[in-house]
């Protein structure tokens, strides 16, 4: 019910009822929001058997008071209503108010036949990139540079004393018709120089617009954007005529053309505008140096050519951006390089190849760092950069036991004694008697140089160095055999450890762990290679073997260092003699106590077993005992099982882990200690 009341006193606000009651209704009070589509639809309707515009209704209802917000809120709704279909059968009150682009029946961008796409030509990328199409954007201010045409809407504001609202269409004669102004010339001038000329004539009716201080305003602005038709020709991927927006620029319509084509120049591109070029645009202008002027804006009709191509050169190798580019007539291979993007950082700068079709035959030039730009291009050519050599000329490096090793300048007459020093000196493990320089030769072999690294030190000798020298100075522990000991048998970590000198067996069972409680600390033998010595004759002797015994507590005697280890020593710790696991056996079944038991001797019997476990109860079946006994299967019968079932696939093993002793359980009863 509020909102129809809401309606009705909209209605007769904008419907200049001159009445009593019209004068008394308030349309600041008036709620836009609530009022229904159809509402909105009946407001428009009432307009229209009035004889009202829009732009006239709007500015009675900012007359007579409503706010700017809710003038926008109508605004909007109308053109909602107009575009859902909702005023359908009802006569236009005017030009759509939303400033959107026109773009239902725009051109859209075709597929390209891939067989056509050469992707090495620079720049052809540009034009076929599904994230740059040049569309202007619809929430940015026109130019004010923009050209007006049939079609555009024009959208004038006069706000201050006075207020109105217009949206004039453009006609096919270029002229606006502004209400008690007349008609307005507006097509082929610029928005500004069209706003400087509908202001000009507004003061008819504002005078105040043009009063010393003002108290009425007015601003002219674009609303919606025609749309025009331009022509791709020439050597385009896909020439045609195209439908854009009136604010679209050269680029978009190249771009819905897909480019130039395989013959097609990206430096010449032509813009023509009423049978004359207007433009010559160079789009390396716009990729190399971000040039946007080039991108200049289309008007109604014009035509853009694309010229064949001009001169194509082929850029590869060590170039930043390799590929195929275009070259006007003043252009050299510098200019080249710069489109490329520069050379990489391994390219040998110092001379490129040239390779150039003559028409005849072939040529090839040499073309130096300093003559880049003095060397002219022609159609075909190809230049190649080259890489550097994986070499340097003023490099020497030194290894092994010096403080740092690494590399190092090699300055003019540096000797091997001052590379040493520049390296911090030699290690304290260093080794003394002998160094090595590996030395590449003129023809690239390899050389060896001797030195003695004590003479070097002394100064008794030096040696000049050269690019490229390697010097090699090792550790003592570098150059001899790694030196450990090993213990065996019963410790707790048996294994390999490093040999430390003053090492003891003592020192060596510590740090396996100690002993097992099953070790024997009085025999314990240590195996020892021959001396360097005695290896040098042939005998009968294999090694030397010592016994010792040491404390089971591994104290610490004066005596200890009487026997020290030597490198690659054996310790073997043996097992007491008398030392065994305890062996447990179980009894089940009619015995007074079954369980566990453990075998007290090694020649312990089955019916002293049975004895201790209480005896048999009355019911129990001695014929039916069965003695079962565990089975070990060792490695070497797995690998003997594996190889008999790969001769016969048929054979059949028993998994069970465990073999049946066949006992007589009543007759050793009645026989007491038989075996």
């Amino acid at each position: 019910m509020r909102s129809k009341l809401l309606l009705l006193s909209l209605c007769i606000v904008l419907t200049f009822v001159s009445n009593v009651q019209s004068q008394s209704v308030d349309p600041t009070k008036v709620d836009v929001a609530s009022l229904s589509a159809a509402e909105i639809q009946k407001l428009m309707t009432e307009m229209n058997k009035r004889g009202m515009s829009e732009s006239e209704a709007i500015a009675l209802a900012r007359a007579r008071g409503m706010s700017e917000s809710q003038i926008s809120l109508l605004k909007q709704r109308i053109a909602e209503v107009k575009m859902s279909g909702a005023d359908s059968g009802h006569e236009s009150m005017g030009t759509n108010v939303d400033l959107s682009y026109s773009v239902e029946s725009l051109s859209e961008k075709a597929e390209l036949d891939s067989s056509l796409v050469d992707k090495r030509i620079f720049g052809f990328s540009f034009f076929n990139n599904d994230k740059l199409t040049f569309e202007p954007n619809v929430n940015s201010a026109v130019s004010p540079s923009y050209v007006l045409g049939s079609g555009d809407e024009v959208s004038i504001d006069v706000w201050g004393a006075s207020q109105q609202s217009y949206q004039l269409e453009v006609d096919r004669n270029g002229n606006i018709n502004i209400p008690n102004v007349g008609l307005i010339a507006v097509g082929g001038l610029t928005l500004q120089e069209a706003s400087k000329k509908i202001k000009s004539k507004l003061v008819l009716i504002y005078r105040d617009l043009s009063a010393q201080t003002p108290r009425t305003f007015a601003s002219v602005n674009l609303g919606q954007i025609r749309n025009i038709t331009v022509n791709v020709i020439g050597e385009a991927f896909l020439p045609g005529t195209y439908t854009v927006s009136g604010a679209s620029s050269v680029f978009n319509a190249l771009y819905l053309a897909g480019g130039p084509n395989l013959s097609g120049s990206f430096r010449e591109i032509k813009v023509l505008r009423d049978g004359k070029v207007k433009a010559v645009l160079d789009v390396y202008d716009y990729l190399v140096n971000g040039n946007s002027d080039v991108n200049m804006s289309l008007r109604d009709g014009d035509v853009i050519l694309i010229s064949p191509y001009l001169n194509r050169v082929v850029l590869e190798g060590e170039i930043k951006r390799p590929g195929i580019f275009e070259a006007k007539d003043d252009e050299t291979v510098g200019d080249m390089v710069e489109f490329a993007g520069g050379f990489t950082d391994n390219a040998y700068t110092h001379r490129l190849q040239l390779y150039r079709k003559t028409g005849r035959d072939r040529l090839f030039k040499d073309v130096l760092n300093e003559d880049l730009f003095d060397t002219p291009l022609s159609n075909g050519d190809s230049i190649r950069v080259g890489k550097i050599i994986d070499r340097f000329q003023n490099l020497v490096s030194i290894k092994g036991a010096v403080y740092r090793p690494g590399d190092y300048e090699l300055t003019e007459g540096l000797r091997l004694s001052e590379l040493i020093r520049k390296a911090d000196g030699l290690r304290e493990d260093a080794s003394m008697e002998r160094g090595i320089i590996t030395r590449v030769k003129d023809d690239f072999s390899l050389q060896s140089i001797a030195f003695s690294v004590n003479d070097v030190m002394t100064g008794e000798t030096d040696v000049e160095l050269k690019k490229e020298d390697e010097i090699s100075i090792s550790s003592i522990h570098d150059l001899r055999e790694y030196r450990t000991v090993q213990v065996y048998g019963e410790v707790q970590n048996s294994g390999t450890y490093d040999y430390k000198e003053g090492m003891t067996v003592e020192d060596l069972i510590y740090e396996a762990g100690g002993f097992l409680e099953s070790a024997s600390d009085s025999y314990i033998e240590v195996a020892r290679r021959l001396s360097v010595v005695e290896g040098a004759e042939i005998s009968e002797k294999l090694t030397h073997v010592f016994k010792k015994a040491v404390p089971r507590n591994l104290e610490l005697k004066n005596t200890d260092a009487s026997f020290e280890l030597q490198p690659y020593d054996q310790v073997f710790i043996r097992q007491l003699p008398g030392f065994s696991e305890t062996a447990v056996v179980k009894v089940t079944g009619e015995v007074a106590y079954a369980g566990e038991y453990a075998l007290s001797s090694k020649s312990e019997r089955l019916t002293q077993l049975i004895t201790r476990a209480g005896g048999l109860k009355p019911d129990a079946y001695p014929e039916g005992a069965m003695l079962t006994r565990k089975v070990e299967i060792t490695e070497k019968q797995k690998r003997l099982r594996a190889e008999l079932l790969e001769r016969d696939s048929t054979l059949q093993f028993s998994d069970l882990n465990f073999e049946i002793v066949a006992v007589s359980l009543e007759k050793a009863l009645s026989m007491p200690g038989c075996r």
